[in-house]
């Protein structure tokens, strides 16, 4: 199976909590890969900005740090340790990162360990580095999910320069 959509959402349990999933997608040995805690019918009658007010929140331990997030997707490592963590297109939250505390709309990838893998600052975001500064940036309209972002860090917490 690759996917399956509850006509419930049902709570499922992760090494790093329980979740609430109305859709989930699966590795090919049947872990799940994706959850997506609310997944409706978007349409001229129900709109992303209701379908995410009715989004349960959860508390992830990101780095070391406690975060209260209202995850639209969480993916998920073969493990099932979390692998990344999108957020709603309409919030943001601010991380802190190796570099400092940085604000995204999009969310954070992380290593297995929890460590922080990559995230997509805001669009004017600077980044002081030894070598000068940097403004690291995506364009939104092209991402979909938080892994993969711009500003991408070693798993020891390096920033990693492209």
């Amino acid at each position: 199976m690759k996917s399956v959509y509850l006509e419930e959402p049902q709570v499922l349990s992760f090494p790093s909590g329980e979740y609430q999933a109305e859709l989930i997608t699966f590795y090919e040995d049947g872990n799940a890969k994706r959850i997506f805690p609310l997944y409706g019918q978007i349409s001229a009658y129900w709109s992303i900005e209701e379908e995410a007010e009715y989004a349960p929140s959860y508390d992830f331990e990101i780095a070391g740090e406690k975060y209260h997030i209202k995850p639209e997707c969480i993916f998920f490592y073969p493990s099932g340790r979390i692998r990344s963590i999108t957020l709603w297109p309409s919030d943001e939250m601010t991380f802190n990162i190796p570099a400092g505390p940085i604000k995204t709309k999009l969310g954070i990838e992380l290593y297995e360990s929890g460590r922080i893998r990559s995230i997509e600052p805001v669009y004017g975001t600077v980044i002081h580095t030894p070598t000068g500064d940097i403004k690291p940036f995506k364009y939104r309209a092209v991402m979909m999910h938080a892994e993969n972002a711009t500003l991408k860090f070693t798993e020891d917490g390096n920033l990693i320069l492209n």
